[in-house]
C-alpha cells in the first residue's frame, strides 16, 4: 500500500492513466481511497473526464469543493467552540437568565401541542377545513350582508340569524323546534303541528361532527351544513350532509327541501333520516297517495288534514298538508358515492272562521283537491328549474333597496340588521305579481299601484325607530316585528302600496327609511339635515310608469352632506330642486346630479322631484319659510364616532409612528440599564479603585 502511495505521489498528472492500468484492482482501490487528489479515484474520474473533454470538472470536484467544505466546517466548528466558551465564562446569574428565556420560548412554541391531545386536534383541523370548503360559497355574500352564517356554540357577542324561509303563505325554519307557520292577520304567526323539515344524522358514529346554518337572503334559501370526520389521521375524509330549504316564491303553497349526502371516504356510511310529519296535531287524519316525478319514478306522499285553533276564541282554520315520504329511514351511502333527496311539501288552508259555520268536510275536500293538483304539478318540474324559478323572483324583489355606510359606534344600526329585517318582513308577505295563480288583470292592478302610490310615506324616518330593529331569534319574534312594520306603514299612508304584496312592502320600507313622501305631483325627501351624518343610498324608487330614481347622500371631507340624484330609467323628463325650490329646476338624467343640503326655518323637505316642470316652478310660492341657508357641517366628534367608534377620531400615521419609535427607544434604554446593573455590576465592583 505504501508503494502505491509513493508511485501515485511521484507520477505527474499526465501519467496517472498508464500507472493505474499497471496495477491490479486491489492496488487501484487502495490508491484511490487513501489519496484525496492524486489517488486512483482521481485517476478514474480523469479517465472519464478526458474521454468527455471535462478536465475542468475533475479539478473542481476533486480539489476545490473538498477544500471549500473543509473550510466551512472549520469555521462552524470554531464559531461553536467560541460560543460555548463565552457561555461558560458567563456568571451564574447570566446563565440562569439565558436558561429561563430558552424555556419560555420553548413553552410558547410547543405549549399548544403539549397540552392538547393529538387526535382531537387532528379531527378539529380536518372538520374546520371541511366546513370552510362548504362555507366559502357564502363568504363574499356575508361581506355585503346578503348572507349570514351561524355557528352553534358561538360567543354571545355573535348575532344569530334564524334560518327562516317564507313566502307570505307558509313558513318554516331549519334548526327550529317549531313546525309550519301559516298566515294569521298581518304575518305568518299561526303554528301548525306539522313538521315538514327532515333531519339527517350519522348512524352509530362516535366521530367528530360540526354543523353550521346559513341564510342567503338574496336568494331566499336557508342552508344547513353538517360534516362528520369518519377516518382517522390527517388524511381522513369528511362525510357532508347539505340541506337547502326554501318556500317557493312564485308557487305560494310549495315548500321545498333538498338534501345532498356525500361520502368521499373509503367506507360505507349509514345516514338516519328523521321525518316527523304530523305530531301532536289533535283530530288530524292522514292518507297515503302516489304520483310520478320528473324522471318517471313513483313517489309516495302523505295527505294530512286537520283544524288549527286561531288566537280568537271559537275561530279555526282548516289546513291540508301533503309531503313526499322518504323511501326508507336509513340510507346506505357507499364509498365515493353521493345521494340526493328531494322533499316537496304543499300546504293549503282557509282563513280563520267560526268553528260552527258549516260542515268541515266540504272545506277539506276543496283543500285536498288543491293540494293534489299542486303536488302533481310540482313533482313533474326538474329540481334545478324549480329552484331557479324561486331565486329569480327573489332577485326581482331585491332590485329596490337601501344602503348605509358602516358605523363603529356602539349600538349603531348597520346593514346587517337592516337587510335581515327587510328579508324577514318580506318573507311574511306574498308576492302576487309573480304568483302562478295571479291573473293578468290582478297583475295590471298591482303595477298601477306600484307606479302611482298614494301619499306614501307620511312619517319621520324609520331609521330612528328602535322598535322596528329588534333582534329576532325565532318565528314568534319575526312575526311580531313584521306586524309592527305593517301597522307602521299602513298608518303612515302606505296601506294601498302594502296591498300590492312584497314589491309594495319593500318600496314602502325604502321610502320610510328616508322619510320620502309622495305628495301631489311630486316626491319629496323629508329627512332633517342634522340626521345626514352617514352615507345613505336609496336604490330604484318607483316613480311613474317605468321610472326609477336613485338618491344618495354623501358626507364629504368637510363633514358636509350633499345629495346626488340619478334616474335608473325614465319615460319622460324629470326635474329636481333643493330645499325651498328657490333655484331653477334642474333636469335629471342617468348622470349624477348634485344638490346641496339646505336648512330652512321652519324645517321643510330638502329635495323635491317631479315630472311637471311648471308644478316645480310654482312650488317656491307654496313653501313658506323665513330663511334658507346651507346646512352647517357636522361636528367632528359625530363623524369620528361613526368612523372610528370613539369621539377622538383617527390620528395621522406619523403620530403612531412617533409613538412606536419612542416606545422602542425607551425599552432599549431600559434594557441597557438592566444590563449595566445586573450583568456588568460584578466587574465594576471587583475592579480596583486605583491602578498601581
Amino acid at each position: 500500500m505504501a508503494d502505491a502511495e509513493e508511485i501515485c505521489k511521484q507520477l505527474p498528472p499526465a501519467s496517472y492513466r498508464s500507472a493505474v492500468l499497471n496495477y491490479d484492482s486491489r492496488n487501484f482501490i487502495t490508491c484511490g481511497t487513501e489519496l484525496n487528489c492524486h489517488g486512483g479515484l482521481d485517476v478514474a474520474f480523469e479517465l472519464w473526464s478526458m474521454n468527455n473533454g471535462l478536465i475542468f470538472a475533475r479539478r473542481l470536484f476533486c480539489c476545490k469543493l473538498p477544500i471549500i467544505f473543509r473550510t466551512r466546517q472549520m469555521w462552524w466548528k470554531g464559531t461553536i467552540q467560541n460560543s460555548f466558551s463565552r457561555i461558560n465564562s458567563l456568571s451564574r446569574s447570566r446563565k440562569l437568565i439565558m436558561v429561563i428565556l430558552l424555556l419560555l420560548l420553548l413553552l410558547y412554541f410547543l405549549g399548544p401541542y403539549l397540552f392538547t391531545t393529538q387526535t382531537t386536534q387532528i379531527n378539529l383541523d380536518v372538520l374546520d377545513s371541511c366546513v370552510e370548503d362548504k362555507v366559502r360559497y357564502f363568504r363574499k355574500a356575508t361581506q355585503s350582508f346578503d348572507a349570514f352564517v351561524n355557528s352553534p356554540g358561538g360567543s354571545g357577542a355573535d348575532r344569530q340569524y334564524p334560518a327562516y324561509v317564507g313566502n307570505g303563505h307558509v313558513a318554516a325554519a331549519l334548526g327550529s323546534a317549531n313546525g309550519l307557520f301559516v298566515r294569521l292577520n298581518r304575518a305568518l304567526s299561526l303554528p301548525v303541528k306539522f313538521y315538514p323539515v327532515v333531519s339527517a344524522f350519522m348512524e352509530n358514529t362516535h366521530s367528530s361532527v360540526k354543523e353550521v346554518t346559513a341564510l342567503h337572503i338574496k336568494s331566499g334559501i336557508a342552508y344547513r351544513i353538517q360534516t362528520i370526520h369518519v377516518d382517522s389521521g390527517w388524511t381522513g375524509s369528511c362525510v357532508s350532509i347539505g340541506t337547502q330549504l326554501y318556500a317557493h316564491r312564485s308557487r305560494p303553497s310549495v315548500l321545498v327541501q333538498d338534501i345532498k349526502i356525500s361520502n368521499p371516504s373509503k367506507n360505507q356510511v349509514v345516514v338516519d333520516l328523521d321525518q316527523v310529519g304530523d305530531s301532536g296535531w289533535k283530530g288530524s287524519t292522514s292518507t297515503l297517495k302516489s304520483a310520478k316525478n320528473s324522471i318517471g319514478e313513483d313517489v309516495q306522499y302523505s295527505l294530512t288534514s286537520g283544524e288549527v285553533s286561531s288566537q280568537e276564541a271559537g275561530y279555526v282554520s282548516y289546513v291540508t298538508v301533503a309531503t313526499v315520504k322518504l323511501p326508507e329511514k336509513f340510507i346506505k351511502i357507499k364509498a365515493g358515492k353521493t345521494k340526493l333527496l328531494h322533499i316537496v311539501t304543499v300546504v293549503h288552508y282557509t282563513a280563520p272562521m267560526p268553528k260552527s259555520t258549516r260542515d268541515p268536510s266540504a272545506f277539506f275536500k276543496d283543500l285536498q283537491e288543491k293540494v293534489d293538483k299542486d303536488m302533481l304539478e310540482v313533482l313533474k318540474i326538474d329540481t334545478k328549474v324549480l329552484r331557479d324559478e324561486h331565486i329569480h323572483v327573489w332577485n326581482k324583489l331585491w332590485q329596490s333597496g337601501f344602503g348605509i355606510s358602516y358605523s363603529k359606534a356602539s349600538g349603531a344600526l348597520n346593514g346587517d340588521k337592516i337587510n335581515s329585517t327587510m328579508y324577514y318582513v318580506m318573507s311574511n308577505i306574498p308576492a302576487p305579481l309573480h304568483s302562478v295563480t295571479s291573473t293578468l288583470k290582478e297583475r295590471t292592478e298591482i303595477y298601477r299601484t306600484l307606479h302611482y302610490p298614494d301619499r306614501c310615506y307620511g312619517g319621520h324616518s324609520t331609521l330612528h325607530a328602535n322598535t322596528l330593529w329588534v333582534d329576532m331569534s325565532d318565528e314568534d319574534d319575526i312575526a311580531r316585528v313584521t306586524t309592527t312594520w305593517m301597522i307602521t306603514l299602513e298608518k303612515q299612508g302606505c296601506s294601498v302600496m302594502v296591498k300590492a304584496g312584497a314589491e309594495g312592502v319593500i318600496q314602502a320600507m325604502v321610502l320610510s327609511l328616508g322619510a320620502f313622501r309622495f305628495a301631489n305631483d311630486h316626491l319629496e325627501f323629508a329627512m332633517e339635515p342634522k340626521d345626514l351624518h352617514r352615507d345613505l343610498f336609496f336604490h330604484r324608487i318607483n316613480y311613474g310608469n317605468n321610472t326609477h330614481v336613485n338618491v344618495s347622500v354623501i358626507v364629504g371631507e368637510d363633514n358636509r352632506a350633499n345629495i346626488f340624484v340619478a334616474l335608473d330609467r325614465n319615460d319622460r323628463p324629470y326635474y329636481a330642486c333643493d330645499a325651498g325650490c328657490i333655484d331653477a329646476p334642474a333636469a335629471l338624467s342617468k348622470e349624477l346630479k348634485q344638490f346641496p343640503v339646505k336648512q330652512t326655518k321652519p324645517l321643510t323637505s330638502i329635495l323635491y322631484i317631479t315630472a311637471d316642470k311648471i308644478h316645480m316652478e310654482e312650488l317656491k310660492h307654496a313653501i313658506h319659510v323665513e330663511n334658507i341657508v346651507e346646512a352647517p357641517a357636522h361636528e367632528h366628534h359625530v363623524i369620528a364616532l361613526h368612523k372610528h367608534g370613539h369621539h377622538f377620531g383617527g390620528l395621522p400615521t406619523i403620530f403612531w409612528a412617533s409613538i412606536a419609535f419612542l416606545v422602542v427607544v425607551f425599552h432599549l434604554f431600559l434594557c441597557k440599564l438592566i444590563y449595566n446593573e445586573y450583568c456588568a455590576g460584578q466587574d465594576r465592583f471587583t475592579r480596583g479603585r486605583y491602578s498601581v
